[in-house]
């Protein structure tokens, strides 16, 4: 039973980490810009979340459009102020942009201090729990995973079926194909950034019922995204989600076996195991 209930756990966490490394992937897959401001994002709009619903009584759901919103603007905004303004060669970009997210990650953590303080905070919301045949499913938890496979759906929806969709997936798939096809790259790459920090922000709404954090713990969620991402496959949808899955069971099973802190260690360990043993990810491209 106590195996069951740990997968239950897992499976949960993992909705919600897929959801935040889909954001991270598209950046990745459009622009590849290893984003390490994305956790800082995750954090920012978990912050503000529980800050308006302390303040004001505005629970998760209301507040998620406004994260989604937000976070469009924002993404939108540093692409178009910022990363757009990056050298034009491939290497130089790739280096350019680590450095410009790491100034940015410290650039939101710092401001998240001194917008929120250092303490820890979270939204006490439904924090009861179902009782399905001795499995307890934690109602909080439960909601977070159910409204982060809608807007995964949501997202998958908009990239296959939209002309928008099918101009990122272009021009992640083949940059030159999609220049000849007259695809808008610079347009392209604001709205991929917009919506790959509009993901992040929503998947922080959703954190923000399942985590107690504070703004330097941004860290942690860049890395989650980033090894949810190597493990699944760079560039593979299904493959973020699969690797999000895993990462959420291997967290609830070391947490339980091991303990909080070293289960803190799980995405490292799995990155590690997967470029060795599986460099291309689980369901990744393979090279020849």
């Amino acid at each position: 039973m106590t195996v069951v209930q740990l997968v239950v756990n897992g499976l949960l966490l993992g909705g919600v980490f897929a959801l935040s490394a889909l954001g991270f992937n598209i950046i990745y897959g459009v622009m590849r810009v290893v984003n390490l401001a994305h956790g800082d994002v995750v954090v920012i709009a978990a912050m503000v979340c529980a800050l308006a619903f302390g303040a004001l009584g505005l629970n998760p759901l209301v507040l998620l459009p406004v994260a989604v919103a937000g976070g469009f603007v924002l993404g939108a905004a540093i692409h178009r102020l910022l990363l757009r303004r990056l050298p034009a060669e491939t290497a130089s970009t790739e280096a350019s942009s680590l450095t410009l997210t790491f100034g940015l990650s410290f650039f939101l953590a710092g401001g998240g201090l001194a917008l929120f303080g250092g303490s820890f905070r979270s939204v006490p919301f439904l924090t009861g729990a179902f009782d399905v045949g001795g499995i307890s499913i934690p109602q909080a938890k439960l909601l977070a995973f159910a409204l982060a496979l809608v807007l995964a759906a949501a997202l998958a929806a908009f990239l296959r079926f939209t002309a928008a969709g099918c101009a990122i997936r272009a021009t992640s798939q083949h940059l030159e194909g999609a220049l000849a096809c007259g695809v808008d790259i610079d347009r392209v790459r604001t709205l991929s950034y917009g919506l790959g920090t509009a993901v992040a922000a929503a998947a922080g709404a959703l954190m923000s019922m399942i985590y107690n954090l504070n703004p330097q713990m941004g860290v942690q969620f860049t890395v989650n995204a980033f090894a949810v991402v190597v493990i699944g496959g760079l560039g593979s949808y299904a493959g973020c989600v699969l690797g999000a899955l895993v990462l959420g069971l291997a967290n609830a099973f070391t947490s339980y076996f091991v303990g909080a802190s070293l289960a803190e260690a799980a995405p490292y360990v799995l990155f590690i195991l997967v470029s060795l043993l599986m460099p291309s990810g689980l369901l990744g491209r393979r090279t020849a």
